[in-house]
């Protein structure tokens, strides 16, 4: 947790929850968040797709649009969005902390690193708290809107246990155009032809052959189609 926003909500959820696995929705209060109630935000993970319950204006800043009721994975570039379901997952479902580092980039070439921290919360409709921080606040920052993020890294925390030196705990980094299929994997594959003559079924008159056919491919190698 490099963010201080990222360790005071933490500290303010693990004080919340004493000795249970995660506090209830309910015991959340905004004032208690205080200034970083900007930064913050609620997921509904029993919606499908899942979506922000809430979402700080802040956050809205960073993209330009308001997010509340939007999509959760909207906020990651399509490449990402399938792990960010299993990270949601694994947040609602094994009650662990999930700390994403994120790259966001805007115009120009400009991008800024991110971290979001997701933590569970015990109710009968399963749900996130988290927040979503700038590690640095560029000149530019909220006049240009960033695209989707890029996950660049990923951290997942047993709360359970003493959670010291978080800031020097390297992150799992995940390589570069992941969920992406291999050509092998594409859900059209061009197959070299030959051009010849076949007589045609009814008429008997010649029918041309391409030189190429676009044939319909399925999954290969476990991989989705693009």
């Amino acid at each position: 947790m490099r963010h201080n926003g990222t360790r005071k909500l933490f500290e303010y959820w693990n004080r919340l929850r004493g000795d249970r696995s995660a506090p209830e929705r309910a015991e959340i209060a905004p004032e208690a968040i205080g200034r970083d109630l900007p930064a913050t935000f609620i997921v509904d993970a029993s919606a499908d797709p899942a979506r922000f319950r809430l979402a700080g204006t802040r956050i809205g800043t960073l993209f330009d649009r308001e997010l509340t009721g939007a999509p959760f994975m909207t906020l990651f570039e399509p490449d990402d969005r399938l792990l960010a379901g299993r990270l949601l997952a694994a947040v609602t479902g094994e009650h662990t902390i999930a700390i994403l580092d994120l790259v966001g980039q805007a115009r120009g070439d400009r991008s800024v690193t991110l971290e979001l921290v997701m933590l569970p919360l015990c109710d009968a409709d399963p749900r996130v708290l988290g927040a979503l921080n700038p590690l640095s606040v560029p000149y530019w920052l909220g006049a240009d809107p960033i695209a989707p993020l890029r996950m660049a890294g990923v951290r997942l925390l047993d709360p359970d246990r003493e959670l010291f030196s978080l800031a020097n705990r390297p992150a799992i980094a995940l390589p570069e155009r992941r969920g992406r299929p291999t050509r092998a994997g594409a859900a059209l594959r061009v197959i070299d032809g030959t051009r010849h003559v076949q007589p045609g079924f009814r008429t008997g008159s010649p029918v041309p052959r391409p030189d190429l056919r676009i044939v319909h491919g399925g999954r290969a190698n476990g991989a989705d189609p693009a």
